[in-house]
């Protein structure tokens, strides 16, 4: 937690001068404030030098039981955008924003529209693509920056949001978009070079985050752990646990409480790579 305020004191009171100058100075620069470490490279990655960006969540920090405390509530409803994955992923927002952003503040959903075959709720803020088919059993797995296709949508949400809420930077923010996403598709094209002459061992996703980058490059998966040859769990499961039920056991970064850093999406892509190819090389 103090990393986070300390962050967002940087942004509030160092960052830029002309935060709170009068009306003949030059408009302050926004502030970003984004929920979790894929969500503030992204967006750290399309504002560049133009805007201040924090994360909200703590390194380390779960976002799904986080709760935000009374000076980052305050902090928070200071933010000209708030980004978030959505889909249910961060389920404090919804109650954070009820109590009401600042006037003109937008509130991004990235992962809307990531890609097709995703279910979604009708009326649900969190609602998936609009051409998806709707499935009322449930929400759908929010992993959707684990696949970097999907993660290209979320970086273009976010772009949207920027050039939406100063259109005095758009064609900065769509430079640097662009140049952010031929990067996105550099690292999927390193990932499919990297993964095509691994032995397609069918996997076990322990609890399914993994699915949309298994789906991505072609894993067959598994529908329990007896039927696969090896389990793709997320780093901190209990790996005994999982090793009793008799396949070994794979852990990867699911990138729910990394750091803020500009380069941490692509360097943890890589990293679950390599986990993923020296996993099934034994």
């Amino acid at each position: 937690m103090r990393e986070f305020l300390c962050a967002l004191a940087t942004c509030l009171a160092l960052a830029d001068p002309t935060r709170g100058a009068d009306a003949a100075s030059p408009a302050p620069r926004l502030l970003v404030l984004a929920t979790i470490a894929p969500m503030y490279c992204f967006a750290k990655n399309v504002a560049g030098d133009l805007a201040d960006v924090a994360m909200i969540v703590p390194p380390g920090v779960q976002s799904r039981g986080f709760e935000p405390s009374a000076k980052q509530l305050q902090t928070i409803m200071q933010a000209d955008v708030v980004i978030e994955n959505g889909f249910g992923f961060e389920g404090w927002m919804d109650r954070l924003v009820a109590r009401g952003l600042k006037p003109g503040a937008l509130r991004v959903i990235a992962a809307r529209g990531a890609g097709p075959g995703i279910p979604g709720l009708p009326g649900d803020p969190n609602t998936p693509p609009g051409d998806a088919p709707s499935d009322a059993s449930g929400p759908p797995d929010p992993h959707v920056w684990l696949d970097p296709i999907m993660a290209i949508k979320e970086v273009q949400n976010i772009r949207d949001a920027l050039m939406a809420r100063d259109p005095a930077h758009a064609d900065d923010y769509l430079a640097n978009e662009n140049r952010y996403e031929a990067s996105l598709r550099d690292l999927d094209d390193d990932v499919g070079r990297m993964t095509v002459d691994i032995p397609k061992r069918r996997l076990f996703c322990a609890d399914g985050t993994f699915s949309y980058f298994l789906s991505r490059y072609e894993f067959p998966v598994a529908k329990s752990a007896p039927e696969a040859d090896a389990v793709l769990a997320p780093k901190g499961s209990d790996a005994a646990i999982l090793n009793a039920k008799g396949p070994r056991v794979i852990l990867a970064d699911p990138m729910e409480n990394g750091t803020a850093s500009s380069d941490y999406y692509e360097q943890t892509t890589r990293e679950n790579v390599r986990a993923l190819r020296k996993g099934l090389s034994q």
